[in-house]
């Protein structure tokens, strides 16, 4: 091309193509920088509602205004943990007597007189069951080659959850013990019943429990070693008898683990301060969300410049809702104490929040319930309100969500408007070159002419002279 004309026909099509493309894609540029910057701003109003919530879900019970504390005299007796629930006073507390495991072993001559008789000695195919004093029973099957001590403890080990086996020498001879994983007297072993051929010492392993006396430590071809007892606390002059050391519910919000026998007290004492540091961390997370949120919606006239989210109607939204959650009276609250307001908590020019400490510790002071309440009651209190707001505007068919996936699907769009772009410009491109391409060829013929032309009226005889 540019051949007949001399003109750079390429470098003129690509300028021209390039002044129609311009305008066009900086357009579809500035329209995918709209969205890039809504929805990047719609993602940090997003995250900031949601950190806020989750403030706002350890502010919803009684229990998160307040913090108790144990104090024991003696904590190598008995230690003591308190639940935020658990109302305070003094407790005497005497453990009378620790929960323990049971724990049996075979008789010193149960297998005595049976030569070289060892860990491994084979004592015959069969069944061994055991029964707990709470009726549940277990039943280990031995096969005629593997009957053995170990090959009984083994069994025993893999497959249940309630006893532990191991077999040991005494100096007299292998012999196997049986634990109770479990404390407590409904946690013993009240029997062994042995399912073998008449011949086998397998048999000699049978126990009754109820065998066992005072003077009389020994049943069938086992002797117990120690008796599985409960745990027995009197409180306040209260006796409690437990299966276990670890006692819940015998002193109202408080766990108690005994560790020796004797008498301790225990005290329950409410930490203070803590309802205060509870407001005081509402505000604080409060104050940090408004601040997200007059970033994200801020101008400065004197730079133009705006924040991403700039006069959005979502963002208004938000803070619109929060300031009224804020501000308004908390419905069925009566008496001094119905809003923030009432606590000494004002909404500053910028919408944060200040606290006059003052006023919150004389409320506290005068009445903690209704301070409380204010936050906490079901439904309308300052908590549950305002978790509804982030809720309507974080959850899953929220408005946050929705405007994003809008947004997105126009995104998208825009590929499809490069796509359509391109096109146009190649279209364009092939039009231009045709249009170049024929006057180019034009202006060739054109040329090719004049110098015909000029040929001819250089050969008339006039134009022969000498």
């Amino acid at each position: 091309m540019g051949v007949g004309s001399g003109i750079n026909v390429r470098d003129l099509v690509d300028q021209l193509v390039a002044a129609e493309r311009e305008p066009r894609e900086n357009r579809i540029a500035r329209q995918e920088q709209r969205f890039e910057a809504q929805i990047s701003g719609l993602g940090k109003l997003k995250n900031a509602l949601s950190e806020f919530g989750s403030t706002l879900s350890g502010l919803s019970s009684a229990g998160d205004f307040r913090q108790v504390e144990t104090r024991v005299v003696n904590e190598g007796m008995v230690t003591a943990n308190a639940r935020d629930n658990a109302p305070i006073g003094n407790y005497e507390v005497e453990v009378a007597q620790l929960a323990q495991s049971q724990r049996l072993a075979t008789s010193a001559d149960l297998f005595s007189g049976e030569e070289d008789f060892d860990p491994k000695t084979a004592l015959g195919a069969g069944d061994v069951t055991i029964t707990l004093a709470d009726g549940t029973t277990e039943t280990f099957t031995l096969s005629e080659n593997r009957s053995s001590l170990e090959n009984l403890r083994d069994a025993i080990n893999d497959q249940s959850a309630n006893l532990r086996a191991s077999v040991i020498d005494d100096g007299n001879g292998p012999r196997l013990t049986l634990s109770t994983t479990q404390t407590g007297e409904q946690n013993a072993i009240s029997r062994i019943d042995v399912n073998a051929d008449g011949g086998a010492l397998l048999n000699r392993l049978g126990f009754n429990a109820a065998d066992l006396g005072e003077d009389q430590d020994t049943s069938g071809g086992f002797r117990q070693l120690r008796a599985a007892q409960d745990a027995i606390v009197l409180v306040d002059g209260l006796q409690i008898t437990r299966p276990t050391n670890e006692l819940r519910g015998v002193l109202d919000g408080v766990d108690l683990t005994l560790n020796d026998v004797g008498t301790t007290r225990v005290t329950v004492a409410e930490q203070e301060g803590t309802a205060l540091e509870a407001i005081r961390g509402f505000v604080e997370a409060y104050n940090e969300l408004r601040g997200q949120l007059n970033e994200l919606n801020a101008f400065n006239p004197e730079s133009e410049e705006s924040g991403i989210l700039n006069g959005d109607s979502t963002l208004r939204g938000v803070q619109d809702q929060m300031a009224r959650m804020i501000s308004n009276p908390v419905e069925g609250m009566d008496g001094t104490v119905r809003a923030l307001a009432d606590l000494g908590i004002s909404t500053q020019r910028d919408g944060t929040l200040a606290i006059n400490e003052f006023r919150l510790n004389e409320r506290l002071s005068e009445d903690r319930e209704a301070v409380v309440s204010l936050f906490t009651q079901a439904d309308t209190g300052i908590a549950a309100r305002m978790k509804g707001v982030v809720d309507q505007f974080t959850g899953r068919d929220s408005i946050i969500n929705s405007r994003t996936k809008s947004l997105e699907k126009q995104m998208s769009g825009l590929a499809d408007d490069r796509d359509r772009l391109e096109y146009r410009m190649e279209r364009i491109e092939a039009r231009y070159i045709a249009q170049f391409s024929a006057m180019d060829a034009m202006i060739a013929q054109m040329n090719q002419t004049s110098q015909f032309l000029d040929n001819q009226l250089k050969a008339l005889p006039g134009n022969n002279r000498k």
